[in-house]
């Protein structure tokens, strides 16, 4: 039985082959090669300056995070500094310091000395006797 469909060879040879380009259609050739070449670059421009800006957009917000995070410390330091300055301020404290250290201690009425507007000094009895002559001289006028 023969088959309807027979196999017929294409020939090695072909006239369109071997046909002279024409030097205006090379040089087209070579334009177009040379426009898509371009494009490609500008693409892989973009593409890079893309990718740069992502990656500086990531290192930013690490930067940010980090600055944040140090703020935040040193927010704390400063309040637990605040909090030591008020401690070593209080009155009681420096009242033991200077009791213990400088062997200090709260002066006898008899050694408290009072210096009046004159300039004169006198003593805590004086001064009290001073006191009230002046508020009976106020009260007199």
């Amino acid at each position: 039985m023969a088959t309807a469909f027979t196999t017929r060879q294409i020939p090695t040879f072909s006239a369109v082959r071997h046909q002279p380009v024409a030097p205006k259609s090379a040089a087209a050739g070579r334009r177009h090669i040379r426009h898509v070449a371009i494009l490609v670059a500008i693409g892989v421009v973009f593409m890079l300056a893309f990718v740069w800006i992502r990656i500086r957009v990531i290192q930013l917000g690490y930067e940010v995070s980090r600055i944040r995070k140090e703020t935040s410390e040193l927010k704390q330091q400063k309040n637990r500094l605040e909090a030591e300055v008020e401690s070593l301020k209080s009155p009681s404290r420096l009242e033991a310091i200077a009791r213990d250290r400088f062997m200090m201690r709260l002066p006898m009425s008899d050694e408290i000395v009072i210096v009046g507007p004159e300039g004169a000094a006198s003593s805590g009895q004086d001064a009290a006797a001073n006191d009230r002559a002046s508020d009976a001289k106020v009260s007199n006028d």
